[in-house]
């Protein structure tokens, strides 16, 4: 059950190139739909979890999403929450291929990752909404694969969590082409203290593209660490490993021997003392038959 390293390389490998070949493709397009999703809930979640509000989640259709929060009170929070759709991203993929290489508990992983999606979804975005919509499909079929078995559950923590690692780094690549609509632009103006009203003549101070282009090099290093170390655990977990055998795991006999009977077991090869059969060339001399005397 995927127990091999060089089958789990070939699989995360052909995944990667089908991707990548396919990246055009209509139905590539609902995959790119059902990341930008993800990247937006992870901003939710950080929203959520630091103590702020979330207002709703919107997806554009044009590989672009939005989610309406409110951040904490506390100092960095607004840091935390722009940050976490990339790093939340990066840390949500590589934990399904972690979880999909082992083999672990892949039919509870994705039924509950149906059912956090679809939760998610009623909660946050509009009836009818794009975001709705690719929610429920996505936390249905994640949920129905899940119930399917436990190999169908372990091939698609592969697959998901392979595109949305891949997806979350070429995303990252796009924000110099619109930078004011990146993540990495949004945090950037608001350390420099600006806002989109600030721009004059549609240029963008230099001071916001050097922290822009410096918060999305930190991000992509961060991300690409994080999938890094993931993929180097999973591929190097060979399964479940046996214990070996131990001379204290063999308990010895209970009460004292008579003379006889230790004289029995060694002339069958056990040690009367541990319990543990002996290899046959143990004794340099065999036991003397005649010991009456």
């Amino acid at each position: 059950m995927m127990a091999e390293k060089p089958v789990k390389f070939v699989i995360f490998l052909s995944l990667i190139l089908s991707l990548v070949a396919f990246w055009d493709h209509q139905f590539t397009s609902y995959l790119k739909e059902f990341v930008v999703l993800i990247h937006e809930i992870c901003h939710a979640t950080a929203a959520l979890f630091s103590g702020g509000v979330v207002k709703g989640i919107t997806l554009h259709g044009n590989e672009g999403g939005e989610t309406i929060a409110i951040p904490a009170s506390f100092r960095g929070s607004f840091i935390l929450v722009v940050s976490a759709g990339y790093i939340g991203s990066s840390l949500v993929g590589a934990m399904l291929l972690r979880l999909g290489f082992q083999g672990r508990h892949a039919r509870q992983t994705m039924i509950l990752f149906g059912l956090f999606l679809i939760s998610v979804s009623v909660l946050y975005s509009k009836l009818g909404d794009l975001a709705y919509f690719t929610g429920i499909f996505w936390g249905v079929g994640i949920l129905v694969v899940g119930m399917l078995g436990e190999t169908a559950s372990i091939l698609s923590l592969v697959f998901l969590g392979t595109s949305i690692s891949l997806y979350s780094l070429y995303d990252l690549s796009d924000f110099a082409d619109r930078l004011t609509e990146t993540d990495a632009g949004i945090l950037a103006f608001w350390m420099a203290g600006l806002g989109p009203e600030d721009l004059q003549n549609e240029e963008i101070p230099t001071v916001v593209i050097i922290l822009g282009y410096l918060i999305a090099t930190l991000w992509s290093l961060l991300s690409i660490g994080i999938i890094f170390m993931s993929l180097r655990s999973s591929l190097s977990h060979e399964g479940h490993h046996e214990p070996q055998e131990s001379l204290e795991q063999f308990e010895r006999f209970p009460g004292e021997l008579s003379p006889e009977a230790k004289l029995w077991l060694e002339k069958r090869g056990v040690d009367p003392e541990s319990g543990i059969v002996l290899p046959p060339n143990f004794f340099l001399e065999p036991p003397s038959k005649d010991n009456q005397g």
